[in-house]
């Protein structure tokens, strides 16, 4: 949309990679350290108010505007140190609603990987 300039944009990079439990797994048997009593796969949904089970979100602009304001919490100061604070309230609620359209198609979730690890002997 222009407010930000190409060269920033280009140059913001924050990796994000979510890991199977096979991977985890693979990690901790090889690091020897500890045995893996326990492994289990959970999912959450993206709206942390939201608990109710099922696919269907009642409110999408409110459960985008959740979605928003924790992602916001999370990266507002790596963004705002990076592009300033002049585009962070529009950044999140242009994020809000293109996280609400997603949301009318399908629930959104993401992967919880819960171990329970005893010391190797």
């Amino acid at each position: 949309k222009g407010r930000v300039e190409k060269e920033k944009l280009d140059s913001f990079n924050v990796p994000y990679y979510t890991p199977s439990v096979k991977e985890v797994r693979e990690l901790i048997n090889k690091s020897r350290l500890f045995d893996i009593e326990h492994a289990r796969l959970f999912e959450s949904n993206w709206d942390p108010q939201d608990d109710l089970d099922g696919d269907v979100v009642l409110d999408y602009a409110g459960s985008g505007a959740n979605v928003a304001n924790c992602i916001r919490a999370v990266m507002e100061p790596l963004i705002v140190d990076h592009f300033g604070e002049d585009i962070i309230d529009d950044l999140f609620v242009v994020f809000a609603s293109i996280v609400a359209k997603h949301l009318e198609k399908a629930k959104a979730k993401y992967p919880i990987i819960v171990l329970s690890l005893k010391k190797a002997m």
